[in-house]
Formats: structure tokens, C-alpha cells, sequence
């Protein structure tokens, strides 16, 4: 069988990708958040900080949503919160130069400080229209209309109210068509639906590419059913146990975060705090706003362009969905008095974890599958804020035939045709040992059977494309992972074969 070699300059093999795809590029992220309503918010936005050289940050906006708003019954939560932003920015600003030697790309705090804005103060839709502009919608507007190709990347950990608001302003003042580009430059993650303002969004300008998160969202260190006190049910729910030595709870989360993340780890971690509740209740790591930014740290992996691929962010439907309820009963009541609305909702996965041999197969195995990794990645991450370059773990680079670019590769190939892929040219800029493993993410194709690969650890690999396939698209992922004392870490490259 004749073997086609996927040669170093890989355009030649290639379809036209997305601009999201070009490793020069960084994708463009605004962050609207209830600072304020728990601590978790400020666990997320100082998690974030740590990875803000891996996209360019546009804006931080402080808003309301279903825990916060005027109608609280807790005064602290009646009003925004801007200036916790503030808080985590003065953190970074201590661990700044450090932070430097380890990676480029980190913003200045001042940088940082300049892209904070209040939204809109009120509650749901309701609380936008005529007059009622504020800071954060001016600020979306102001991002989206930059004569910048790439779209935004708009990251909701709250209410919609303030992009509606936007939205809102910019229709008034502009034709039809502008309407449309304003709207096509827009990629929505909408993380809990905590206000009624995105369905309002998604039933009023269906051509919005909105995804809507109730529960992978969750899952960075949180149970299937976030409602239910993790460490006093079954424990199942909390997904692989990902925190060492610690117990297989909440407690255990945070007991890893004291040693990892808080403790000894520079200025910059002490301003991880405790997520506790009034009533004393300890709660999972991070709720809902760590996920939606994560997968833009995987440009080899993640592609916002298609969420139905999957990655650190999880993985959504290729098509919208109709009427995808919030899983907030307050909000859904509301949500049906506008239309039906249109959204790419989650999509299961199904994942052996190497570690236990335990399977797992629902929604919230998107996220699972990679959570050694991204804990692992933070860990790692928070030693660059005091140790110097030698001292700490950084990231491998897996490379797909040399290639080291991180894009994803595209490929055409036939029916029974042999491909060679070559992972050898991956590196480690600590020296350390690779370990190498090819794997089919089956459901983010549309082959429907599952392959088994043979040899899969080895760094080259050579995949028969089954003669079944006419007309179908698979996709190969390359992990390669460091072996490093303090924790390893894991790069990968995802090929897209596209059978003729």
C-alpha cells in the first residue's frame, strides 16, 4: 500500500483554514462577570490573569445577573463590583516581571487596568434600552467596531443584559447591513444563564453564533449537579479525582489549591480565596467561569470556529438547538416570552480515564477527559509567578511533522489510503523526557465507528483510513506530555482529515 508522507510544509496538503487557526494570531476575549457575587468569581478572573499572555484581552466588565442585582437581599450584592478587577490586577502587577521570563505575551497591569468598565447595574432585559447605556456596553461596542479581522471572543459569566445593551445601541445608530457584519464578528460562550437577556439575544438576532453552557461550565472541579453538597452524596459526581493526595471533595479542591496555588507561591497567590458561603459552606474550585476561556489556551486543540470539536472549553452541537432552557427556573420562565431561540447546546463524550479504567459517558465528560491536564497546567503556571525559568515546569510542543506552528492541520486523503504521522520533531524547553499518544476524538468527526489505534505512544504513526469512510471527516489528536517532577504537562495537535 502506497504510504503518503505528510511532508514538513503542510499547505500542501492543506484546505483553507480559518484565521483562528494562524499560530501568529491570538484570539480577541471580553470577560463580562458578577464580581462580587462569591468568591468564585475572583478564583476565575485570577486563574485567568495567569493566562492572559495566551489571547488578547479586550475588556473586563463588571455585571449583573441572577445572583447579583438590586433585588438582592444581601446589600453587598446589590450593586457592581468593578473594583475587584482592580484587586487581582494590583496581584498580577506583584508577580508581573517574574512572569516575564517564563513566557512572552504578558500584558502591563496598566494594560490590564484600562479595560475595565461597570455594565449595565439593573437586572435581565428589562434593564436595557433607551438612555440606559453604560461603561461596559459602550466598551463592546467600541471592541467589535475595531478594524480588526478576527472576531470577539465574548465570555458571559453572569447576565446577558450588558451585550444586549450593546447590541441595542449599535442597531439604533447604524444601517442593516452594519447590523449584520456587528453581529457576524460576535462568538458568544454563555456560562450558566444567569439573566434573560440571551435568549432575548438569540430570539431577536438568530444569525448570532451563541453557545449556552448549563453544566460543562461547571466542571472544572465542580459535580455534575452542582446543587447537591459534593462532599456529602456520591462522590461520582465530581468527575476523575484530579487533586493528589486530597480527599475526593470540595475540601480536598481546596486543600490542593492552599498547597499549589495559595501558599508559597508568591504575592499573587494569596489573592485566591476561599470559596465559602454564608452558611459556612465550602464549595467546589472555580464554579462556571474558568471553562469558557481555557480551550484558548490549546491553539493546536481548540478552534472557536467549531465547537462541536471539542478541547479545554468542552464540546457543543454542530448545529443550534431549539429553546435550550437555562437551568435556572427563574430565568427559563421568563426566557419563553420572547420566541424561540436558537443555540449550540452541550454535546456528550465518552472517555475511559487512563488512570482508574472508569468510563464516563455524558455531557460532562468534555471537560473531564482533559482535567489532569488543566490542573496540572495551573499548578505548574503559578510557579512561574517566583521561581526562575530553570526551576519551573513549562509547556511541551507537540509538532505534527514538524511542523511547530500549533495550527491545526487539514488534510485530504481516500479510502484505504496509509498516512505517516510524525510527532519526533515535538520539544520540551526544559530538556524533559516526552511521552507520546495518537488518539481519535470520534465525536468530534463524523466517522461513526470508534477506531482503535495501533501503536499509539509511539511519536511516529501510521493510520489506515478505513474504506468505509467516503465523505466523512476524522479527527486524529496528538497529546504529548513532559515528565517533569513537579507535574506534567501536555501540548497537543489535532489533525482534521477530510476523506474524499
Amino acid at each position: 500500500m502506497k504510504i503518503k508522507t505528510i511532508l514538513i510544509f503542510l499547505f500542501l496538503f492543506t484546505v483553507v483554514a480559518h484565521a483562528q487557526q494562524n499560530s501568529s494570531e491570538k484570539t480577541r476575549l471580553l470577560i463580562l462577570a458578577d464580581m462580587g457575587n462569591e468568591p468564585d468569581e475572583e478564583q476565575q478572573m485570577m486563574h485567568m490573569l495567569m493566562y492572559c499572555n495566551e489571547f488578547d484581552l479586550e475588556g473586563l466588565v463588571a455585571v449583573s445577573g441572577k445572583y447579583l442585582q438590586p433585588a438582592s437581599k444581601n446589600p453587598y450584592r446589590q450593586v457592581l463590583h468593578p473594583e475587584l478587577f482592580h484587586h487581582l490586577i494590583l496581584g498580577y502587577s506583584k508577580v508581573y516581571k517574574n512572569l516575564q521570563k517564563h513566557a512572552d505575551g504578558y500584558p502591563e497591569p496598566e494594560f490590564l487596568t484600562n479595560l475595565v468598565r461597570t455594565g449595565q447595574p439593573g437586572y435581565g432585559i428589562e434593564s436595557t434600552g433607551e438612555g440606559l447605556s453604560s461603561p461596559g456596553s459602550d466598551l463592546i461596542i467600541r471592541v467589535v467596531e475595531k478594524d480588526d479581522p478576527r472576531p470577539v471572543y465574548i465570555v458571559v459569566n453572569a447576565g446577558s443584559n450588558t451585550l444586549a445593551q450593546a447590541i441595542k445601541d449599535y442597531e439604533k445608530a447604524h444601517s442593516a447591513a452594519e447590523l449584520a457584519r456587528f453581529i457576524s464578528k460576535l462568538r458568544v460562550y454563555e456560562n450558566g444563564a444567569q439573566d434573560n437577556a440571551g435568549a432575548w439575544i438569540c430570539a431577536q438576532y438568530p444569525e448570532i453564533n451563541w453557545i449556552r453552557s448549563n453544566y460543562q461550565t461547571y466542571c472544572y472541579g465542580g459535580p455534575a449537579n452542582d446543587g447537591i453538597a459534593d462532599n456529602k452524596g456520591d462522590r461520582s459526581r465530581l468527575g476523575p479525582h484530579t487533586w493528589g493526595e486530597y480527599e475526593y471533595s470540595s475540601i480536598g479542591q481546596h486543600q490542593w489549591a492552599l498547597q499549589h496555588i495559595i501558599a508559597n507561591h508568591g504575592a499573587f497567590g494569596r489573592y485566591f480565596p476561599l470559596r465559602q458561603f454564608e452558611n459556612g459552606h465550602v464549595t467546589f474550585l472555580e464554579g462556571g467561569g474558568t471553562i469558557p476561556w481555557l480551550g484558548l489556551c490549546n491553539k493546536g486543540l481548540y478552534d472557536i470556529e467549531h465547537p462541536h470539536w471539542g478541547g479545554w472549553s468542552g464540546r457543543f452541537t454542530k448545529e443550534k438547538v431549539k429553546n435550550f432552557w437555562s437551568k435556572h427556573t427563574s430565568v427559563n420562565v421568563d426566557e419563553k416570552e420572547y420566541g424561540d431561540f436558537y443555540m449550540f447546546i452541550e454535546a456528550e463524550d465518552q472517555w475511559v480515564n487512563p488512570e482508574t479504567g472508569k468510563e464516563f459517558n455524558d455531557w460532562f465528560t468534555p471537560i473531564w477527559r482533559f482535567r489532569r491536564a488543566f490542573f496540572n497546567d495551573f499548578q505548574c503556571r503559578m510557579d512561574w509567578c517566583f521561581q526562575p525559568f530553570e526551576k519551573a515546569n513549562h509547556n511541551p510542543n507537540a509538532a505534527v511533522n514538524g511542523d511547530r506552528s500549533n495550527r491545526i492541520v487539514f488534510l485530504n486523503a481516500k479510502p484505504g489510503e496509509q498516512i505517516l504521522l510524525d510527532g519526533s520533531a515535538s520539544s520540551d524547553p526544559d530538556g524533559d523526557e516526552l511521552e507520546f499518544l495518537w488518539w481519535c476524538y470520534a465525536e468530534a468527526g463524523t466517522y461513526p465507528e470508534k477506531l482503535e489505534l495501533k501503536n499509539a505512544e509511539n511519536q511516529t504513526f501510521n493510520f489506515v483510513v478505513p474504506k468505509d469512510a467516503k465523505g466523512k471527516e476524522i479527527h486524529i489528536i496528538l497529546e504529548v506530555q513532559d515528565k517533569n517532577e513537579i507535574a506534567s504537562l501536555f501540548d497537543y495537535g489535532r489533525i482534521v482529515i477530510n476523506v474524499e
